[in-house]
């Protein structure tokens, strides 16, 4: 096996290999810096709700100034390669836009597309990252309440579907992993995650001549889906996954051309309600590693 395909990527080696990603590396870069900011680990409830997903029916109390900081920055960003965003945050209230991103709710993304008078997908593509910070804070208290016979190919904490499949070290233990808040899970091999078939037949891969099995697209002629498969040494963090998931794209664009589908929305419902709580002291928003 190539052992330089068993580590993720830097931002930097991503950005020189492929300048057409730069932005988006960019939201990622906020996203990773914004997930250390307290007022998101401050805001995580005591505890899930009992079975998966974890948040079902949890409610995130945030400071509006503070939810407001963080949309601005994302925009900010978004607003260098997408003009249409430019100047977005002002007329788009950053807690509806939390609460459905958390949902991956796109009709009321769109809503608030059309109310702010600017083109849907755009909002569409940044507005879900606003969420990332709270999730991943989430995941991180929670992640040892996840069920071990969660089976699924949706993310038993935040219901995501997963992002990508780790298969780890010498014996290639497969982990299904979320890109949003983090969490994994055990993943079986020669089983589709996301209809449950495990008739070999109707299983099937796609690797690329460079970097062979170590870098794969795992399929189902059963439901239509895929997931890309990715060998590494070890557990990747939460950044390392997202930078894995752009550095694979090529394997989605690949399956797409095949007509492989993967489900959109998430893999099961949340009820998550985004509220105002009173305003965070001076001081109090910081960031550590």
């Amino acid at each position: 096996m190539n052992t330089a395909t068993l580590t993720a990527p830097t931002v930097d080696a991503l950005a020189r290999a492929h300048p057409e990603f730069s932005s988006w590396l960019d939201l990622l870069v906020a996203v990773d810096t914004e997930a250390a900011a307290s007022v998101w680990a401050d805001a995580v409830p005591e505890a899930p709700t009992a079975g998966a997903p974890m948040h079902v029916g949890t409610t995130l109390a945030v400071d509006p100034a503070d939810a407001a900081t963080w949309w601005r920055r994302l925009v900010d960003i978004a607003g260098r390669s997408a003009p249409a965003l430019a100047g977005l945050d002002g007329r788009i209230d950053a807690l509806a836009v939390l609460e459905a991103a958390i949902a991956l709710d796109v009709t009321r993304l769109d809503a608030l597309a059309a109310t702010a008078g600017v083109p849907p997908d755009p909002l569409r593509a940044v507005a879900p990252l606003s969420a990332y910070p709270w999730l991943e804070r989430c995941a991180a208290r929670w992640r040892e309440r996840i069920p071990s016979d969660h089976a699924s190919a949706w993310c038993p904490i935040c219901g995501a579907w997963a992002t990508l499949a780790e298969a780890r070290g010498l014996d290639g233990a497969r982990r299904l992993r979320c890109g949003r808040c983090g969490a994994e899970w055990a993943g079986q091999w020669m089983r589709c995650a996301f209809c449950g078939t495990d008739e070999h037949a109707r299983l099937r891969g796609l690797a690329s001549a460079m970097t062979g099995e170590s870098r794969r697209a795992d399929g189902c002629a059963a439901c239509g889906a895929w997931v890309k498969t990715v060998a590494t040494l070890g557990a990747s963090t939460v950044a390392e996954v997202r930078l894995l998931d752009v550095a694979t794209v090529e394997l989605d664009v690949a399956a797409l051309e095949r007509g492989w589908r993967r489900p959109g929305g998430l893999g099961a419902p949340l009820d998550v309600r985004v509220v105002a709580r009173a305003p965070t002291p001076r001081g109090r928003r910081r960031w550590w590693r």
